[in-house]
């Protein structure tokens, strides 16, 4: 991705972040199976260090921190300012001392050499400027032992949620066919393919 395409996404994302802080609740309840089930397969449990790559509004960090306990900690990441903020204010409100915040893109993350248990990251993945840096930066920062776990949208005909949209739209706008690479929700719906790159 060319460097002013990635600043018109990061704007649209900051452009956003207010409408995920505004919502975070329904969205929170929408994503709910999606976290657990990222929580089970990274294996997150009492006392972890946890790297959110691309925590977006705040979740699954919220979560995670009431699973790790105050013995734990979660270092939430997202790469726009916004996004940044409004997950920071709401751990305010929620009293919730276990999460640090760092504004950061998942393909250079500030942190030493197995530094994590775990990095997880919930529906991010597909926006990765550069995926393959970013699996190896995870890999990077977590234990020898430790796990990576990433959730992605599944094929676009298996959810409605966008689908629907979607067919209306191709029917009446002509648009440019779109690299399969390219930063998109569902960039990696094909079964294997982000596990390819681990």
């Amino acid at each position: 991705m060319i460097p002013e395409e990635q600043n018109k996404a990061l704007d649209a994302w900051e452009i956003s972040a207010r409408h995920w802080d505004k919502h975070r609740v329904l969205i929170a309840q929408m994503f709910a199976p999606i976290t657990a089930g990222l929580v089970e397969e990274a294996r997150i449990g009492m006392g972890q260090k946890v790297l959110d790559i691309g925590g977006g509004s705040g979740e699954p960090s919220f979560t995670i921190s009431g699973i790790i306990g105050p013995t734990g900690s979660v270092m939430y990441t997202d790469p726009v300012a916004g996004m940044v903020e409004t997950a920071q204010a709401e751990a305010g409100r929620r009293s919730l001392t276990n999460i640090h915040f760092k504004r950061c893109s998942a393909d250079d993350l500030p942190f030493a050499d197995r530094t994590f248990d775990v990095a997880v990251g919930r529906l991010s993945a597909m926006f990765f400027v550069d995926p393959v840096t970013a699996v190896r930066e995870a890999l990077r920062v977590i234990l020898e032992d430790g796990y990576v776990s990433f959730a992605v949208w599944g094929p676009k005909e298996a959810n409605p949620f966008f689908s629907t949209v979607t067919d209306v739209m191709d029917r009446f706008v002509e648009s440019a066919r779109q690299d399969p690479d390219a930063p998109d929700a569902f960039r990696f719906a094909v079964p294997g393919k982000l596990a390819g790159i681990l």
